[in-house]
């Protein structure tokens, strides 16, 4: 639920990184009414959806989500050649779907069809909600394009360009052992918060990264109360794509378990208990 602070700051709870019934690995019960059904159960206010290497079903959840009063992110989840997983934000449906026309389809490897009896389906669903079909390419596969191409892609577009899961497999630290300097991420996201000081220390120190945490659901049990809540003075696409880059006044807070009281809004110092709310942008300045 969103909650308005003493300063006009909106405080609210997200979940960037959510696959549909497209991605090969997620069921296909993660559709537009049983995902949004869940959201709104878990208190979530704003979600992306980020489907491997296509924003076919955002336009459905970008439908969904309007009539329930839920702010959509425009995402997707793309495999670099290296096999890095990085999450692309966009200013709206139309420039997601730009995008992956005009960068990931020609960059998908050609020929090769999903089987979904060993890899799963990969349903498509229509702007009504309703299942339209199946994605026949097999959207599992890396891109022909590195990582520091898609990221400079996504700048392109206007988009946000985020690190996916770098304490889990297929992340720039599992692929390549560290985070390149010269490699031009908005932020990083960490799904493991107990990590984070560890992380943060070992891998981007002496550089200024923010921080996302998402649950990556592929499955409806897999969402869960969500750990991040970002603090904007408007709660709409720009302020939240803004905030991931760390640009304007909006602040991302990450907290162990879901914090209830919107005032509670801690900065404790480097290596405090992971359950405090933790200012990533300000915490950076100050050490």
């Amino acid at each position: 639920m969103r909650r308005q602070t003493s300063d006009r700051h909106i405080l609210f709870f997200a979940d960037l990184h959510i696959h549909s019934a497209l991605s090969p690995c997620a069921e296909n019960k993660m559709t537009p009414d049983n995902v949004l059904k869940k959201i709104i159960s878990l208190g979530i206010d704003a979600f992306s959806i980020t489907d491997h290497n296509s924003g076919f079903n955002c336009t459905a959840f970008d439908a969904a989500a309007k009539e329930r009063d839920i702010l959509f992110i425009p995402g997707i989840e793309l495999q670099s050649s290296e096999e890095i997983h990085l999450l692309g934000y966009f200013p709206d449906i139309q420039t997601l779907n730009m995008f992956c026309s005009t960068i990931v389809k020609p960059a998908l490897m050609q020929g090769m069809r999903n089987d979904p009896a060993r890899f799963g389906h990969q349903l498509k669903i229509h702007a009504s909600g309703k299942v339209a079909g199946e994605e026949e390419g097999m959207l599992s596969m890396p891109l022909n394009l590195s990582i520091d191409e898609l990221v400079d892609r996504i700048h392109d577009f206007s988009g946000v360009a985020v690190a996916a899961h770098i304490d889990k497999g297929f992340s720039v630290i599992s692929q390549l052992g560290y985070i390149p300097p010269q490699l031009r991420i908005d932020a990083v996201e960490i799904q493991d918060i107990k990590k984070i000081d560890e992380i943060r220390l070992k891998f981007f120190k002496d550089r200024w990264l923010n921080i996302i945490s998402s649950s990556d659901a592929h499955y409806l049990d897999m969402m869960k109360p969500p750990k991040m809540r970002l603090r904007l003075k408007s709660v709409d696409v720009k302020s939240c794509l803004d905030c991931i880059k760390g640009d304007g006044a909006g602040r991302i807070m990450i907290s162990a378990k879901a914090v209830k009281n919107s005032q509670r809004a801690g900065e404790p110092s480097l290596g405090a208990k992971a359950c405090e709310a933790r200012d990533w942008k300000e915490l950076y300045k100050r050490t």
